[in-house]
């Protein structure tokens, strides 16, 4: 989820690589579908005429993007990314009885700091 985040959302600058691979892939990412599920249909048009064109510009990237946080996609997403987060340190939680405690503090704070990191 946060690889997809960061294809449209994050920082080209930071990354070293460029946004909206995904997207000129054609690939129906996490992003991709969270995008399509919070449109109007003129908006659903400019996303639909990006994904799978390979020679789509930083300029339309640029107006994806923007649509995507006019509508609160990333806002979505990493909410989701920190529910789900939360969701994999509780489970990790429970192998206390089984499994050496560094081992657990380690796999209960991994999943939030994978979202938080770059965000």
């Amino acid at each position: 989820m946060r690889d997809d985040y960061l294809d449209l959302f994050g920082d080209a600058a930071v990354m070293g690589k460029p946004c909206g691979t995904d997207l000129r892939d054609g690939k129906h990412s996490y992003t991709v579908r969270a995008l399509l599920a919070a449109v109007d249909d003129d908006e659903r048009r400019v996303v639909q005429a990006a994904l799978g064109d390979p020679s789509c510009t930083p300029e339309t990237i640029a107006a994806v993007r923007e649509i995507g946080e006019r509508r609160g996609v990333p806002d979505s997403m990493r909410a989701d990314m920190r529910r789900y987060a939360q969701q994999a340190s509780a489970v990790a939680a429970g192998w206390r009885p089984r499994w050496r405690e560094e081992a657990v503090t380690l796999f209960e704070l991994l999943p939030l700091w994978s979202v938080e990191r770059t965000m």
